[in-house]
This record gives C-alpha cells, sequence and structure tokens, in this order.
C-alpha cells in the first residue's frame, strides 16, 4: 500500500482533497491512530486535517499559501524607486549586481523580488525565437554587404585522408559565405598562407566587381589567423593589401577565441564535413 505522500503525488491536486476528505472521515469513524497506520502516514498528519474540518469543513482541506505574509524588513518606496530606474536603464543587470552599483544593504533576493513585482523580469527567449528574430535582422541587411571567409583543415577527416594521400587533393578548403544570402565561395589549397587567402580573395572580388557589385560596400570578416594578418608585427600581409589598398574594403577582425562570430562560414564546414567528405569510408 502507498503511503499518505505517495498516494497525493498519484492522485494529483485535483481529487487530493477528496482523498483529505475520506482521510478525515475515517479518522472520525474509526479513530485518529487506527487511520494513520491504515493510510500509512503520521498521527499528526491525520490530527492536522482532522482539526482543520472541524474549524473549516471542506475548505479547510486545501493547501495553504505559502506565500510570506509580511516581511521583517520591507525595502522603503524611495529604494523601490531607485532600483526600477535601475533596472529599466540596464535590462541585463541582475539583483546583486544593482545591489553592488546601488551599494544597498538589503539582500538581493529582496531586490530581486522588486524587480519582480514591477514586472521586469523578462521570460528567457527560446531558440526558435532568437532564429527568427535574426532573420529579421539579416532581411534588413544587403545582398553582399558582409562576407565571412575562413579556412577548414581538411586533414583531420578520417574518412576523406585516405583518398587525400592517393590522389594528392588540397590540404585546406577556403571559403566565404554572404550574410545575407547564405551564397558559398570556395576555394582549394595546398598551404595555409596568406597568399592563398589573398588569391582567393582577389579572384573573388574580381568576380563581383565584373557583374556591377562595388567591393566597396562588402565588409570583409574573418578570424585573427596568420592568413589573414601578421598578429606578432605590423607588417601588412598580402591578404590585407588586396582588401585594404586594392580594393578600398573595410577588414573587419573579430576578437579573439569568438569562433561563433563566424557561425555562418562555421556551420558550412560542419554541413560539408557531414554531407560530403565522410561519404566514402576508408576501406
Amino acid at each position: 500500500m502507498n503511503t499518505y505522500m505517495e498516494n497525493k503525488k498519484i492522485i494529483g491536486s485535483q481529487d487530493v482533497k477528496t482523498y483529505r476528505l475520506q482521510m478525515v472521515q475515517d479518522a472520525l469513524k474509526y479513530g485518529i491512530k487506527p487511520c494513520a497506520r491504515q493510510y500509512q502516514t503520521t498521527v499528526k498528519t491525520v490530527r492536522k486535517w482532522v482539526k482543520r474540518y472541524q474549524q473549516y469543513k471542506e475548505d479547510g482541506l486545501n493547501d495553504l499559501s505559502r506565500k510570506k505574509t509580511h516581511c521583517l524588513i520591507k525595502i522603503d518606496k524611495e529604494t523601490e524607486l531607485q532600483i526600477i530606474k535601475c533596472r529599466k536603464d540596464h535590462p541585463g543587470w541582475g539583483a546583486r549586481r544593482i545591489k553592488e552599483v546601488l551599494e544597498l544593504n538589503f539582500s538581493h533576493v529582496s531586490i530581486h523580488r522588486v524587480i519582480k513585482d514591477a514586472g521586469l523580469i523578462l521570460p528567457k527567449r527560446k531558440k526558435y525565437k532568437k532564429r527568427k528574430d535574426m532573420q529579421e535582422v539579416r532581411k534588413q541587411k544587403k545582398v553582399f554587404s558582409r562576407l565571412q571567409i575562413d579556412i577548414k583543415y581538411l586533414t583531420d577527416i578520417p574518412e576523406f585522408e585516405i583518398w587525400r594521400w592517393e590522389h594528392h587533393f588540397p590540404l585546406y578548403l577556403i571559403s566565404a559565405r554572404d550574410y545575407k544570402t547564405g551564397a558559398i565561395y570556395l576555394a582549394y589549397s595546398y598551404e595555409k598562407s596568406s597568399t592563398a587567402t589573398a588569391l582567393f580573395i582577389n579572384y573573388l572580388l574580381s568576380s563581383l566587381q565584373n557583374y556591377g557589385i562595388n567591393p566597396q560596400t562588402i565588409i570583409i570578416q574573418t578570424d585573427n589567423g596568420k592568413e589573414f594578418i601578421n598578429p606578432t608585427d605590423r607588417k601588412v600581409t598580402l591578404f590585407e593589401k588586396i582588401v585594404k589598398e586594392k580594393y578600398q574594403e573595410t577588414h573587419f577582425l573579430i576578437p579573439y577565441r569568438r569562433p561563433t562570430w563566424n557561425s555562418d562560414v562555421e556551420s558550412f564546414h560542419n554541413i560539408i564535413e557531414e554531407e560530403f567528405f565522410i561519404l566514402r569510408k576508408t576501406e
């Protein structure tokens, strides 16, 4: 036989009141201790519900609210307005940050309660909602307004490695992806150098220019690899000369160790590996 708490979970919140009423009726008929043994609960629990039933009838069998009825140290109205204003000015700040900035003596729990009562706690955005918002942002961009460029290693794919050895395939894949349309432009290279990336970007931009697209309106986005810039000294690489001097474009470098900034071209590299390079298995 299940205990009282197990039966409560099984029955659910809608029928638990009926279950308690039956327990109280059995307690009044047979006694509290025999009822406690029958329902496999404590005498204290049975006595509590019998007492509530005698005082408030069936309404007393409902669960009482666990909400606090009073607060010993209540935040004054002026401080509440100050917290609300700070939260509106900085929606990303939590209760702990607001407490530190405003130098308040109240706990972060009390500050969070003020923020919550003011309706300033926004629900966490779902992943599909973020994607939908990003689609709206992309719609506002122009075609070929930004190109993400990156290099993919072809030497770390086991299914492709044996064919690369036998047929002397290139070691690297240079990819450029348009931020607006997702269009892909790629080339293969035997070396990872600024010369290879410079030849690729020069060929790509000259082709776009032949089709009437002004290269000066395109932002070239890359990481901080040696194939794009020279991080050790201030010498300009061949890639930078092609982008900045020949075509007078803007070269945007993503922050260090932030590969997600190039997520569009990185996702393409994952797709082409999963759906192309690993299709032929090694024997």
